[in-house]
């Protein structure tokens, strides 16, 4: 029988001391996180009439990680884009965004999920009536951010996509290139968790 004063309790109890250092936990913590999807469709179905456009779809998508899916015209691309944002729901199946299940989120409840996603669509697709600054601020304004912080990070934006000069422009006043990447700058405002591009 082990006394109190032995050295293998007192070895434990230092271990268990170890395992509950702060940094420790923290660490552990974002190894838990991380190993969580960023995106994951568990066997999504869906069909228009009775045109089948994904027939039991899985796959997953981890934090930082790169993932390009490829196919034919029509062959459900866009279509999954549009399921992650919500703006489809699958006849069957399960889709999750950070491990939440959003498949039957309402509207609201997908505002903020869309916080954590930026999205780079085809051409751009830019708001004609609005100016380069006002396009890639678009997001920060519906969040009610300080003026203040919208220029500062609008400009932070349009400096990394080597467009500064191009900020009062108005998308007309744009060549394709110089739209794409007001598209990104505007998809890259306040640090999206997940980013997004259609046919890039």
């Amino acid at each position: 029988m082990l006394s109190p004063q032995t050295e293998e309790p007192i070895l434990t109890e230092e271990i268990v001391e170890e395992e509950l250092e702060p940094t420790d936990l923290e660490e552990a913590v974002d190894n838990v996180e991380r190993a969580v999807p960023a995106i994951e469709f568990r066997d999504v179905y869906l069909a228009f009439d009775d045109k089948i456009i994904l027939d039991g779809v899985s796959f997953t998508v981890r934090r930082g990680e790169t993932k390009v899916i490829l196919g034919r015209s029509g062959g459900g691309k866009s279509t999954a884009i549009r399921l992650i944002l919500g703006l489809l729901k699958p006849d069957a199946g399960q889709i999750l965004i950070d491990g939440e299940d959003i498949t039957d989120y309402n509207e609201v409840e997908m505002m903020n999920v869309r916080k954590k996603i930026g999205m780079v669509f085809q051409e751009g697709a830019l708001f004609d009536s609005l100016s380069v600054y006002d396009n890639v601020a678009y997001r920060l304004h519906e969040q009610r951010v300080d003026e203040d912080e919208v220029e500062k990070e609008v400009r932070r934006m349009l400096k990394f996509v080597d467009l500064e000069d191009a900020i009062d422009k108005m998308p007309a006043e744009l060549s394709g290139g110089m739209r794409r990447r007001v598209g990104i700058a505007r998809a890259l405002v306040g640090d999206p968790q997940i980013l997004m591009f259609d046919e890039p």
